[in-house]
């Protein structure tokens, strides 16, 4: 292949995984995003179009997954996913001999987050989650995370916020307020935001570019991680979840 087929190849795959990772994108932003011409684009996107791999929004000039990339994405998610989680699960087991709470590792979907994996904690009384299942993001420190990853590129806060608890923040202003705190230390926490009782703190995980895929947290009753919770365990949370990142850099 010559160099300039190289430099095409390039650019088609760097459009596609832009589209993996954005429900839709407009011409200018996908050429922002690459460093190249709306031209350049849009000639890459028609050939996508073709392919199946891209659609257009019906009525606009934005364009999304098409049902190639979603079939291949459903042919792939199993054995991605399942990876991640093998090479989480060691790293999670000796975390959970440290400090005793219930230990959860959730993945990003597009803009949700799920609980795939989790350790019950050792109190007599113990915290359980439901596995796979969308977890409200602003009331949760795994969403923060996400929702934190969203501001810092610019992304709004949404508008309308669902209230669990008296603690949930459901003014747009207190979360991003909140939400810069936790791009600044680097882990999020939400003491009974979402059940009263229960606190969790969280740590990203991100792959080898740099993308937040997933996050590791600890959750247990507010009585044993308190809403300052102690610095060990937060060391610990995060070294963890560094350490699942390595492992996905290697």
């Amino acid at each position: 292949m010559s160099e300039e087929g190289v430099r095409a190849a390039g650019v088609a795959i760097a459009i596609i995984e832009l589209l993996a990772r954005h429900d839709e994108l407009g011409v200018s932003e996908i050429a922002r995003a690459l460093g190249t011409s709306k031209a350049r684009v849009f000639r890459h996107l028609r050939t996508l179009l073709a392919l199946g791999y891209a659609v257009q929004k019906p009525g606009s000039e934005r364009y999304a997954r098409g049902p190639r990339m979603v079939a291949l994405a459903r042919v792939l998610g199993l054995s991605v996913e399942g990876g991640l989680v093998e090479l989480a699960r060691p790293v999670m087991q000796r975390l959970h001999q440290q400090v005793a709470h219930a230990i959860n590792l959730s993945l990003v979907h597009g803009e949700q987050v799920s609980i795939v994996e989790s350790l019950p904690g050792t109190a007599l009384i113990g915290v359980t989650v439901r596995l796979n299942e969308p977890i409200p993001l602003h009331a949760t420190a795994a969403g923060k995370l996400l929702l934190a990853n969203h501001i810092a590129r610019g992304v709004a806060v949404p508008g309308r916020l669902a209230g669990f608890t008296d603690a949930t923040l459901t003014d747009p202003a207190a979360l991003r307020a909140d939400l810069e705190r936790v791009a600044e230390r680097g882990w999020a926490d939400a003491p009974e935001q979402s059940v009263l009782g229960i606190n969790a703190i969280s740590a990203p995980v991100r792959d080898h570019r740099g993308e937040l895929v997933a996050m590791l947290s600890a959750m247990d009753s507010i009585q044993f991680i308190p809403a300052e919770p102690p610095p060990r365990l937060v060391a610990a949370l995060v070294a963890a979840a560094g350490e699942i990142t390595g492992l996905l850099a290697i």
